[in-house]
């Protein structure tokens, strides 16, 4: 829904479509890698006991329900739409 309503004409849809699916899927390729080393980083070197990844995962999903309740309640549509 924000990604359709946020763009500048009906003829970019496509290009911001695009854009947002590659982002997501880079989003979805470093994710667990990123989160596998963290994990191994705070056992190897006991950091929290080896819990800094549920620590770090916590603060994202707090920073996320931030940005969320951000968002606009009604998304704004294109006349023409």
């Amino acid at each position: 829904m924000y990604i359709s309503s946020a763009t500048p004409n009906k003829h970019s849809l496509g290009t911001l479509n695009g854009l947002a699916q590659t982002v997501a899927s880079v989003q979805r390729t470093f994710g667990p890698a990123a989160a596998d080393s963290l994990f191994a980083l705070s056992v190897t070197n006991n950091i929290l006991g080896g819990n800094l990844l549920y620590v770090v995962l916590f603060m994202v999903v707090c920073i996320g329900l931030w940005v969320a309740v951000k968002l606009p309640k009604h998304v704004w549509t294109h006349n023409g739409r």
